[in-house]
């Protein structure tokens, strides 16, 4: 009998993969537990690690973007800011945003990204990141964590009248996170 079961759910699980089904991705999993702690100290900011990659065309301006992180309390690494190198093209147009970034923190890293890398067309999913992170133009995922999103789409992310629940529920729905297959995870 036990033999039967355990092939039973063997064969389940093997016919779910190979049909492409897979369980979605609950919204109670997409914002971090109570029990949380950020690495770092919250009170003037919720992005913990930050990492930017940006065109070379910004590589005299690494002092300014430094400068202007530093004052938002962002903690600044040398690996921080890394450039693209030059003949190699623009870097991707996408943003990673934390579960437990605040929606303001948000906002500004999204207007920085537009500043500094032209445009913003692509999100990654959250889950593949941790709470208290943001990645501007990322090619550290593949193209099954990433959705496109368009201009209309960036304008309600941008809302000023979002709290950080509204933001990350609409990020959510965005990403379509809830039908995600968890192929990549």
């Amino acid at each position: 009998m036990k033999r039967l079961v355990t092939l039973s759910v063997c064969l389940f699980g093997f016919w779910l993969m190979l049909s492409g089904y897979s369980l979605a991705v609950s919204k109670k999993f997409l914002f971090p537990p109570s029990s949380y702690k950020p690495p770092c100290d919250i009170s003037k900011t919720t992005i913990c690690t930050i990492e930017i990659w940006l065109g070379h065309k910004h590589k005299k301006k690494k002092k300014d973007i430094k400068s202007f992180l530093k004052s938002k309390s962002i903690k600044v690494l040398g690996h921080t800011i890394q450039f693209w190198r030059r003949g190699n093209g623009h870097p991707p147009t996408n943003i990673a945003i934390g579960s437990a970034v605040s929606a303001a923190d948000a906002r500004m890293v999204i207007d920085f990204a537009l500043k500094y890398n032209d445009e913003l067309n692509g999100l990654i999913l959250r889950p593949l990141n941790p709470p208290n992170y943001v990645a501007v133009a990322t090619s550290a995922w593949d193209e099954m964590s990433e959705v496109a999103i368009t201009p209309a789409d960036l304008k309600k992310l941008r809302d000023p009248k979002l709290t950080t629940e509204d933001f990350h529920s609409l990020y959510y729905e965005l990403t379509n996170e809830g039908n995600v297959q968890n192929k990549f995870y």
